[in-house]
């Protein structure tokens, strides 16, 4: 498996965050729990000791309920993923740090009511940062006198 690791750091909401992009063989088969937990991977959430790759059923839950519009505590994701409320409460805080999730108070909920809009709306903030990186390397050539192509 090859890693790819870049790291991004954007105001969104009011709260900036940490993005892990890995670059990650999807799976072959066509589970939507693969999927999902490629997906995960992908975003730098399985580490080591997330043998049972329990980030993924968090985020899962987390998405499911978004998409019926419900908001969903760390204790209700504790009973029905079947972890300690002090082990989601990690999760939760290694997504909100990515982006992918938001908290309202003592509610979580995924950023966008769909993955792929939620991967959308993450792509459009890389692509934000990296228009401003750009503006700024071309004042800066400029002002060095480097000629810009």
């Amino acid at each position: 498996m090859v890693l790819v690791v870049f790291y991004f750091m954007a105001i969104i909401r009011k709260s900036s965050f940490e993005l892990i992009i890995r670059k990650v063989e999807p799976p072959f088969s066509n589970s939507v729990q693969d999927e999902l937990d490629w997906i995960c991977q992908s975003f730098g959430f399985f580490e080591e000791i997330d043998r049972e790759k329990t980030a993924s059923s968090v985020f899962k839950e987390i998405v499911k309920a978004t998409e019926r519009n419900n908001l969903v505590t760390s204790t209700a994701l504790a009973k029905k993923v079947g972890m300690s409320r002090g082990s989601v409460i990690n999760h939760l805080n290694n997504l909100m740090q990515s982006g992918l999730i938001i908290k309202d108070g003592r509610f979580y909920a995924a950023r966008s009511q769909s993955m792929f809009r939620t991967i959308e709306e993450i792509e459009e903030d890389i692509d934000r940062i990296f228009d401003k990186m750009k503006k700024r390397a071309r004042m800066i050539d400029e002002r060095v006198g480097i000629r810009v192509r």
